[in-house]
């Protein structure tokens, strides 16, 4: 399945490969964590793939807060003088909490969980799955740049072959 996410104009296509390894990564923190929902989403609120159970929930409204939360929290950051944004966002209910932590700096990770739920367990395993996330990512990243590389050597080296046929050609 291929996903993008868009930047400065700049897209990162996500192959049926890195897909099932992102899901792979969920489950596995589901698993050990006993979260009841994981979503990997982008901060721009758009939900890449959830686990877990949604019961009614609206995954995508749920991610377009969570992206607003992290953009109001970075202006917060940035009021107090912190270098970037806030990395996890933790919030408290009477029965649920959510645990917000950030892949990089164009997605991030919603984890909602029973209160009873140790939050330490919860950041400790909340962490090792971004950080094999966002070396997924890197690695996309760097496949995609070589590709682009590669792909517009190649389009350079066919146009200049054409004009250099029509030009003979006259």
């Amino acid at each position: 399945m291929d996903l993008e996410n868009r930047k400065n104009g700049k897209r990162l296509v996500f192959s049926e490969d890195s897909f099932q390894r992102i899901i792979q990564i969920l489950d596995e923190f589901l698993n050990r964590s006993q979260a009841r929902l994981a979503i990997f989403a982008d901060l721009n609120g758009y939900p890449v793939v959830y686990r877990g159970e949604a019961d009614t929930m609206d995954i995508s409204s749920l991610t377009a807060l969570a992206a607003g939360d992290f953009a109001a929290t970075a202006e917060m950051a940035n009021l107090i003088s912190e270098e970037s944004h806030f990395r996890f966002l933790y919030h408290e209910g009477v029965s649920r909490c959510s645990y917000l932590c950030s892949v990089g700096n164009e997605y991030f990770i919603l984890i909602v969980f029973e209160k009873k739920v140790a939050l330490g367990v919860i950041r400790v395993l909340a962490h090792y799955a971004v950080e094999k996330i966002l070396q997924l990512i890197q690695t996309l990243k760097k496949q995609s740049e070589e590709t682009k590389k590669f792909l517009d050597f190649e389009f350079r080296d066919i146009l200049t072959q054409r004009l250099d046929e029509s030009i003979r050609a006259r």
